[in-house]
């Protein structure tokens, strides 16, 4: 029997959210829970498919590309629920990052350096506009120091400013799920965007490659993962210089619209894990 497009994309989509799912389970999130929250995703992207080909835009042609029944599309169309307020988090994230490699806030010795709360040359302030002009340094430090990222020192003499120091080495904020699992959204949501992206898109494949090997003992697993995370490390300064200098030059431009995320991975597991699980899942057509 041959299996249609349609059924492999589904095969491959079920096994992409299986460890979505188990957080989900985690967490409390039930099927019913899930599925009713799954058609507002589906109807965005069916909003979004018909806006990129031109095609006219009626309850009728979201519900017959969804396959979402016409009054919950009319429902959905004419809500007037207020957006979300913008989160802070992926500035504050873009802040962190470029304290920690930007060799203009860094010392001699290659570490972040401590900087003056406030000034116009390699001060906090300057290094919160430098990133982002859409949220108040006092906001984006507020923000860093409640993730507790970041934490205010000494100043150099009595009467002078405060200043501010980093005081971890990883942007992995621990005091908030929200925050966790904002991350998780922005990271893993690009990295399949850019997966999807080199399957239905005409333009250029993205950048969406990775490595894999078994047979290996826990320790050598291991050394992999520490090899993988020092190339990370020299890979994301490179990075950083590179994409500040752009801001700066692209500062004025009309056309500078353009966002990116560049990334990178390492997971280990018991060979056969991911296997096993897979197999335990039905045929779409089944």
């Amino acid at each position: 029997m041959v299996t249609s497009r349609a059924d492999l994309t589904l095969s491959a989509a079920l096994r992409v959210i299986a460890p979505l799912v188990t957080l989900l389970l985690r967490e409390g999130v039930t099927y019913g829970h899930f599925a009713t929250a799954l058609k507002t995703t589906f109807l965005d992207a069916g909003l979004d498919v018909l806006q990129s080909s031109g095609a006219r835009i009626t309850d009728s042609s979201i519900s017959t590309l969804t396959g979402v029944h016409r009054k919950d599309v009319r429902a959905w169309r004419t809500d007037s629920e207020a957006p979300s307020q913008t989160r802070t988090l992926s500035v504050a994230m873009a802040v962190f990052t470029r304290w920690m490699n930007d060799p203009a806030y860094r010392d001699r010795r290659g570490r972040p350096r401590v900087l003056d709360r406030q000034g116009s040359v390699g001060s906090f302030e300057s290094l919160a506009a430098a990133v982002s002009n859409d949220v108040h340094s006092h906001t984006l430090l507020q923000e860093l120091m409640r993730l507790g990222v970041v934490r205010r020192v000494e100043p150099r003499s009595p009467g002078s400013g405060d200043r501010v120091e980093l005081c971890v080495d990883a942007f992995v904020p621990s005091k908030s799920a929200a925050d966790m699992l904002q991350l998780l959204s922005d990271n893993v949501g690009d990295h399949l965007a850019a997966a999807v992206h080199n399957i239905v898109a005409a333009e250029a494949p993205m950048l969406e490659q990775s490595m894999f090997a078994d047979e290996l003992t826990p320790k050598s697993a291991a050394a992999i993962g520490a090899l993988a995370r020092e190339i990370w490390e020299k890979a994301v300064r490179d990075l950083v210089r590179q994409a500040a200098a752009a801001s700066a030059q692209d500062a004025q431009r009309r056309d500078a619209h353009q966002r990116v995320r560049v990334g990178m991975y390492f997971y280990r597991a018991p060979q056969g894990a991911a296997d096993e699980r897979v197999r335990r899942q039905p045929h779409p057509g089944a």
